[in-house]
């Protein structure tokens, strides 16, 4: 019973001598000025109470005995334990400004850059032997997602994105350097790769884009031209109207596309007005051709402004072409008309007949025959000489007092040489084209004419 009392009391006293020299080594490590004090942690090592040397070599352990985990785009991971670069302190100024500070500011927790010196050329030996740099073209660029057409639906849709892989050797060097340096042991390389697009299909812009330009390629333009025909403008015309900047986004420059399409409508309306109405002499209301330089021409700036405001509607639509406005033919009142089946000219200046007159006109048997239409004096000459080709190749030369051409080489003028005009004179023996007058018909009208008078022939 003694033995173990005495037993007891000996264990306690032991007890309380570990306790006390514990104590003693933590006051002296304490109150020794070279030592990290308490709960320091330095770049995710605990360095408490080490004095520098120490906390270096601990440092320098931890990192070279840790696995380095690099991560990289397509869920590539490679690991290397740290001993292979040679990390090391070569420098310890950082570590003795961290206990000067501690001893005035009592901070524990420090994150050091450029703390670590690395083995460059190993560092760089490591990446250049990885297989996402061995082969340069499984790198790839991310690309935004785009619009593309639907040749079956006829409407734009949003191809997805595509994400990347691209890294530059240099750049991941230089990042491997930049993390050793800093005690990183797991180094995302993906932070400075190009891996994500700038524009993803989610892109709520991209898509407003789509929807704004879809619907105005719903829209349907239908010009019905005096033929019969049609003239549309609809989606497979508007869809190479669509373009890009270098942002990425998508438009439709309505006002540029709309002028080039008034212009090959103007081209293919121009010819489809070809006729209009016309009070004959004797005759009342009859059709009559335009001429050459009369042809109804469509206004385009009207026809650019109504189709941009129709297409910024968005509302499909049937419509007329604007043609620049046309004389009323049919109430004129000062004009010069011509009958080639009647053989006959008329003049009226203010709604009154100051010519009626039989006439020649051109060769029918030789094809020289005067085109009907309507037409104006290109200008008017006195004592001009008329020269040209007969059908049988040999020139001519013509002397005319009165010459007032219409419609390139042909016109009015009088024909001295000739003794008798109308009738059916113009089958066999007519003129070059040209229409003969009496004299006293030429004079007369070569005294009213001019460019602001209609000549109508029919």
């Amino acid at each position: 019973m003694k033995k173990t009392q005495t037993g007891k009391v000996l264990n306690i006293v032991v007890l309380i001598c570990i306790v006390i020299i514990f104590l003693i080594f933590l006051l002296t490590r304490v109150f020794i000025k070279d030592t990290f004090e308490y709960s320091t942690i330095i770049n995710g090592v605990d360095c408490s109470f080490l004095n520098i040397d120490d906390a270096k070599r601990k440092l320098e352990k931890t990192m070279n005995s840790t696995s380095i985990t690099m991560l990289f785009a397509d869920d590539k991971k490679y690991t290397c334990l740290g001993a292979y670069f040679d990390i090391s302190i070569d420098n310890t100024n950082s570590l003795r400004g961290i206990l000067s500070e501690q001893k005035d500011t009592g901070k524990n927790e420090y994150t050091m850059t450029d703390l670590y010196k690395v083995n460059e050329e190993k560092a760089k030996k490591y990446l250049t032997s990885l297989a996402i740099f061995s082969n340069e073209n499984s790198s790839k660029e991310p690309v935004n997602a785009y619009l593309e057409w639907d040749a079956k639906k006829q409407e734009y849709y949003i191809v997805k994105e595509k994400y990347g892989n691209k890294l530059n050797i240099e750049t991941a060097y230089n990042y491997l350097l930049n993390s050793l340096r800093n005690g990183k042991t797991v180094i995302d390389f993906r932070e400075v790769t190009d891996i994500t697009p700038d524009i993803t299909a989610n892109s709520l812009e991209l898509k407003e884009q789509m929807e704004n330009i879809n619907q105005i390629l719903s829209t349907t333009i239908e010009y019905e031209l005096y033929n019969g025909e049609t003239y549309t403008l609809d989606a497979k015309t508007m869809k190479n109207w669509v373009s890009r900047n270098n942002k990425g986004e998508y438009s439709i420059d309505i006002e540029k596309n709309v002028t080039k399409f008034v212009d090959k409508l103007a081209k293919k309306a121009k010819y489809q007005l070809t006729s209009t109405e016309f009070n004959a002499t004797g005759l009342g209301k009859i059709s009559v051709p335009f001429g050459r330089s009369t042809y109804a021409t469509v206004n385009k700036e009207k026809e650019i402004e109504r189709l941009t405001k129709q297409l910024e509607s968005k509302e499909s639509a049937k419509l007329e072409v604007i043609y620049d406005d046309l004389p009323n033919y049919l109430n004129i009142n000062t004009y010069i008309e011509l009958d080639l089946s009647r053989q006959n000219v008329w003049m009226y200046v203010d709604g009154e007949c100051v010519i009626d007159s039989p006439c020649v006109t051109g060769n029918v048997s030789t094809g020289y025959s005067t085109p009907a239409g309507i037409y104006y004096l290109t200008y008017k000459e006195m004592n001009a000489t008329l020269e040209g080709y007969n059908a049988d190749g040999s020139t001519y030369s013509s002397p005319v007092t009165y010459w007032m051409p219409f419609n390139g080489g042909i016109g009015f003028h009088d024909a001295s040489w000739r003794y008798n005009f109308g009738g059916n004179i113009y089958m066999t023996n007519g003129s070059h084209g040209c229409v003969n007058l009496p004299y006293w018909a030429a004079s007369t009208m070569y005294s009213y004419i001019d460019t602001s008078i209609p000549i109508i022939i029919y």
